[in-house]
């Protein structure tokens, strides 16, 4: 079973200054899944948030133009698993012929591509379940909630490595 999840953003873990990529559920818990991901691929995923206009189209901007050239349609991407400190994810793409396909991808491209082609990000049910963080929802909106989770956070990422979460 998967469950719908949001791109909270990119984060900078400090001091080793690591990327992070959080996402969300949009239901129920609302349980925050941080993913250590590489330098240029929060880059990449920062631009097309920011929709930052490029002079030439970037890896994740030209396989968006190569799906469209093709007629074929990034439906989903879900965040499968997490393997020995390394999370892995799948792309859902349905051709000019309607048939569905599955790649392999890593979580910071299949987010990249998502955002890119505003296609649904999921997550399995039993990845959320081990690496989700749960926020308070008890919390007023004087920025306390976001404290908490930042907290919650910092507490799961003292107990790994970044080496854990190779992407």
């Amino acid at each position: 079973m998967t469950i719908e999840m949001e791109l909270v953003g990119v984060r900078v873990q400090m001091p080793t200054s690591a990327p992070i990529l959080l996402l969300r559920e949009t239901a129920g818990d609302r349980r925050t899944v941080p993913i250590y991901i590489g330098g240029p691929e929060a880059h990449a995923i920062d631009l097309a948030l920011s929709e930052t206009p490029m002079a030439r189209p970037m890896t994740h901007d030209l396989l968006v133009i190569l799906l469209d050239g093709l007629g074929a349609k990034l439906e989903q991407i879900v965040i499968t698993e997490l393997r020995q400190g390394t999370f892995y994810a799948e792309l859902f793409v349905r051709d000019a012929a309607g048939e569905v396909a599955t790649f392999s991808a890593r979580p910071s491209d299949a987010v990249a591509l998502a955002v890119r082609t505003k296609t649904p990000i999921f997550a399995e049910d039993a990845l959320v379940d081990e690496a989700g963080l749960v926020e308070n929802d008890d919390d007023d909106e004087s920025g306390e909630d976001e404290e908490e989770m930042v907290e919650q956070l910092r507490k799961f990422l003292d107990g790994v490595n970044p080496d854990d979460f190779a992407s």
